[in-house]
């Protein structure tokens, strides 16, 4: 009897350190927080010339403690492709190239092998430049933030919110004109929804799949967002 009670608390030890390593195994890394340096968001980045088209900018952050590597991730936002990913970065500070006088968004991530912590950055924006003489820098492409690609949406009373963030390096006043239609996103817009200053607007919709972008005019050029497609059920 004593023995049998014995095999089963040795058995119930070796459960519970089968459990606990599995656990570990499959723990979700810690979200935290990262800090970027220079350029600073919404700026222009003085880099150094290589070509009439090419420029070389440096990328800075801030350390954090316990950190085996690095990532960095830079996006052309005229295009909203990823220019480059670098993993295994051992120091605080990045050199690449880049086109001149196109606006780039970037992020860094930090990872802890031993506590598995990740550290992710904020996603900053900059437009990469080599000293010319620019009057006026296009603003930033507006970052739509809802409805995202692919979501399914309610509508309440018929109606939608579509909701967008706009920045510009100048400060200058923002206009927006919202393209929404179940084409492509590039039909003519809507009277009501063209040069607003909000960055919200409330429209009545129909089920069915749906196209929207945002074009940002500073008072001098402008840019457009991406095309985000969502489905009104």
């Amino acid at each position: 009897m004593r023995k049998s009670l014995i095999y089963f608390i040795l058995s119930l030890v070796v459960l519970n350190t089968a459990c606990t390593k599995e656990d570990n195994e499959n723990r979700t890394p810690e979200l935290g927080e990262l800090y970027l340096a220079s350029p600073l968001d919404n700026s222009t980045c003085e880099g150094t010339s290589i070509s009439s088209t090419k420029c070389e900018v440096t990328l800075t952050w801030e350390p954090t403690t316990d950190t085996d590597s690095y990532t960095l991730t830079v996006t052309n936002l005229e295009t909203n492709k990823v220019v480059l990913i670098k993993n295994s970065i051992d120091t605080t500070s990045y050199k690449l190239t880049l086109d001149k006088n196109v606006p780039f968004s970037w992020t860094v991530s930090s990872f802890d092998s031993s506590s598995r912590k990740i550290n992710t950055s904020l996603v900053w924006k900059f437009y990469a430049s080599a000293g010319e003489s620019v009057t006026n820098y296009a603003p930033f492409p507006a970052e739509l933030i809802a409805p995202i690609q692919d979501k399914i949406v309610t509508a309440v009373d018929g109606k939608i919110t579509l909701k967008w963030m706009g920045s510009d390096t100048d400060s200058n006043e923002l206009k927006y004109t919202v393209y929404l239609d179940k084409v492509d996103g590039k039909q003519i817009p809507v009277a009501n929804l063209t040069n607003i200053v909000e960055r919200q607007a409330s429209i009545a919709v129909t089920s069915g799949v749906y196209y929207w972008r945002v074009k940002t005019f500073d008072g001098n050029s402008s840019s457009f967002s991406q095309v985000v497609s969502f489905t009104v059920n």
